[in-house]
This record gives C-alpha cells, sequence and structure tokens, in this order.
C-alpha cells in the first residue's frame, strides 16, 4: 500500500486500485496531484464460516459467532465510516435484498445465550483465515477473534496468499473454521453473491467456501435462476436470503466504497462496480 500510495505522490503512477486504507486515502486527497474518485460499490467484506466442520455444523454456534463480532467497532472506527453496513449476503444497493431484514449486531450476551443453547461444545480454538498482503482482512480476523474471546470461544489466527487460501477453500476438509475476505461484482446480479455463494452444487468454488447446504435455498435459488421474470427472482431471492441470515451461515459485514485515486491531469474516468476498476 504504502509504494502504491508514495508512486502516486510522485507522479510515478496515473491511478492505482481503489480500496486502500483509510489513512491511506487520507494521504492521497491531501497530495496536489491527485484526485479520489469516490463512488459506493458492489463488493461485499464477509467471513466464510465452514457449516460442515463441527462444532460450526451447529446454527447456534454461528449465531455466537455473528453476534460476536463489532461492526461499527470496525466498520466506523478502524475504516473511519468509509464503508456502508451490509448485513446480508447481497449488496444494499442491488436489487434481491430483503429490506427488513437487518443482520446481527455486536451482542456478546446474545452471544453467549446462543451458545448456551448450541448441542456441543466448543472444545477447541477456531481457525480463522485471511490474506496476506490485505491489511484490513488482518485488522477483521483480529476483531473477530477479540469478540470471540469474550464469548469464551479461543482462536488461531492463519495468512496465506490469495491462491493458497483459494486452493484450501476447495474442500470443507482444508478450508479454516472463518476465512475473511471479499466478494467482487463479476457480474451485476444477486446469483453473484448470493447463488454462487450458498447454493450447494457450488462447492468447490472459493465463493462458496462456507460449504453450506439447505434443500430449500437450493431450491430457491434455482427458481431465481432460472427464471426471466424479474418479480419472481426478486422475491425467491429475498427468501432465500432470509434463510441464511437465520441460519448464521456466514458474517456479512460491509457494502464497499470506491476512493480511486488517479492524476489530476487524467479526465473522463468513470467508475464501474462491475471488476471494481481491477482490471486496469
Amino acid at each position: 500500500d504504502n509504494t502504491r500510495v508514495l508512486g502516486m505522490i510522485k507522479g510515478d503512477y496515473q491511478g492505482t486500485g481503489g480500496y486502500l486504507p483509510n489513512d491511506q486515502v487520507k494521504r492521497l486527497r491531501e497530495a496536489p496531484n491527485v484526485k479520489i474518485i469516490e463512488q459506493e460499490s458492489m463488493r461485499i467484506k464477509i467471513f466464510q464460516i465452514n457449516n460442515q466442520r463441527p462444532p460450526l455444523n451447529d446454527v447456534h454456534v454461528r449465531r455466537a459467532i455473528s453476534y460476536a463480532f463489532d461492526y461499527d467497532g470496525f466498520n466506523k472506527d478502524i475504516l473511519g465510516g468509509s464503508v456502508e453496513r451490509n448485513p446480508v449476503p447481497i449488496p444494499n444497493n442491488m436489487w434481491g435484498v430483503p429490506r427488513d431484514v437487518k443482520g446481527y449486531t455486536y451482542d456478546i450476551d446474545k452471544a453467549k445465550a446462543e451458545l448456551a443453547l448450541a448441542k456441543v461444545k466448543v472444545d477447541r480454538p477456531l481457525t480463522i483465515g485471511y490474506l496476506q498482503g490485505f491489511s484490513q482482512t488482518e485488522q477483521a480476523a483480529t476483531v473477530m477473534a477479540n469478540g470471540l474471546r469474550k464469548v469464551g470461544i479461543e482462536t488461531k489466527l492463519t495468512s496465506e496468499l490469495w491462491p493458497a487460501m483459494v486452493e484450501r477453500m476447495k474442500k470443507p476438509e482444508t478450508s479454516p473454521d472463518l476465512v475473511v475476505y471479499w466478494i467482487s461484482t463479476y457480474y451485476a446480479d444477486p446469483n453473484n453473491w448470493i447463488g454462487e455463494m450458498f447454493h450447494s452444487g457450488q462447492w468447490g468454488t472459493f465463493k462458496a467456501s462456507s460449504f453450506y447446504k439447505n434443500p430449500r435455498v437450493d431450491e430457491l435459488l434455482d427458481v431465481a435462476l432460472k427464471s426471466t421474470d424479474r418479480k419472481v427472482r426478486d422475491k425467491a431471492y429475498q427468501d432465500a436470503a432470509r434463510i441464511v441470515v437465520d441460519e448464521a451461515a456466514g458474517v456479512w459485514i460491509y457494502n464497499t466504497k470506491y476512493f480511486g485515486p488517479w492524476a489530476k491531469t487524467l479526465e473522463g474516468i468513470r467508475f464501474s462496480p462491475i471488476g471494481n476498476g481491477q482490471e486496469m
């Protein structure tokens, strides 16, 4: 990050990726030769929970994990309010979102209550995977670990380069208990997120590393994918999202804002959430 920011300030680069730590964006805003293009994106930050591995196959353990993450502390304090809270597995600014679902909040008492309802005990440290080279994933993993410690769950943090983590996430036996990363806009349709993340037919891909399986959700996602009627699709995605959130199949943190640094001499730049400018 520091190398890219210095290169922009010195004029060695005319543009770089639009996802940087908040303090680095601030440095670039103050640079006389740099302009920041700010747009709400469709790139959600998540923890995938390995639903197939005990004790995470118990819904109450997963709900406890969901209540243990300090969403406001991460989004507002660590990231300085530079993101939007996104409590479901579809970006807020995409159709198919159930607006009545508020999602989970940071509540240690509720987390402990859920843990008490679990049929299995969390008798081992949970592994939390994050990505080398992406400091924000390490920060999120640390916030999660702190919350779980307050609930009485020990953790072990592990990091990998993205290609190595993708390889691990192909199988429930090798994937960490939790992995924090982002799902970008490969195409502008709810299936890009909830369909490819939580349909059991997608197991083996990096998006579906929750290894979640619910026949009713599979049915709804199939209906949504096959139909050409927007109303039918919208309802099916909303119904599927309600179930997935209720069963705490993952932890959904925020929807990204893009802060694209470009040289002031460049004109005519327009942001598209598809690809998030990363194809540059």
